[in-house]
């Protein structure tokens, strides 16, 4: 058993779970537990503590929760308990468990890490400017430009931009994000960062030129 803010975490029959948030949403969250580490688990349930804690929301059965850069929901399973689903990958519906949500996040956090750079997770309804190409799965050549709050700041272009700014289209994170899920570790890089995907090699670097 693990405390966390007066709320207790408990693994029990392959299931992880809040005791204690009753009180405060008059149900406990409880999420299946499949291939990812116990203190992922652990990470998202304090996540979801934090949310209710301090934005004190309603929660209601199916309200979708974004968890840093994906989506989960809490699906009403019982008069005592929200089943922790998450937004499958490929964006077909959702799915129960929270494996991926918690390999993104993840997946994110260590690219940041290897770096030294200040993790910036994109909103999953933010907007990301994409050239053609890019849905079609060719490499790409990325940078990302400090932006308004409903623009994550990502600039993706391929081989096939011909410099036409006209030609850019501005999609929502989450679809690209199903469209290529290859790049989704990059994108909690903070602005000014670039990488590329055209050699063998991902190359990742800040330029300082990007935020001026």
């Amino acid at each position: 058993m693990i405390e966390y803010r007066g709320i207790e975490i408990l693994f029990e029959n392959g299931y992880i779970r809040t005791k204690g948030l009753y009180k405060l949403i008059e149900k406990e969250f409880i999420i299946s537990i499949k291939k990812r580490l116990r203190n992922e688990y652990v990470e998202l349930i304090r996540y979801l503590i934090n949310y209710v804690i301090d934005a004190k929301p309603l929660i209601k059965p199916d309200q979708t929760i974004a968890y840093h850069s994906w989506l989960v929901k809490c699906c009403e399973i019982s008069e005592f308990y929200y089943e922790i689903w998450e937004v499958q990958s490929n964006g077909e519906g959702f799915g129960e468990g929270a494996d991926y949500a918690i390999k993104v996040v993840q997946e994110q956090k260590q690219e940041c890490q290897e770096y030294g750079a200040t993790l910036k997770f994109p909103i999953f309804n933010q907007m990301i400017v994409i050239s053609k190409g890019v849905y079609e799965g060719l490499a790409v050549d990325a940078v990302r430009y400090p932006s308004p709050e409903h623009m994550s700041g990502w600039w993706l272009t391929t081989d096939l931009y011909d410099d036409n700014v006209g030609s850019l289209m501005t999609v929502h994170y989450h679809h690209l994000a199903f469209k290529r899920p290859d790049l989704i570790k990059y994108f909690a890089l903070p602005y000014g960062y670039r990488f590329n995907t055209t050699g063998k090699e991902q190359d990742v670097w800040f330029d300082e030129n990007a935020i001026k």
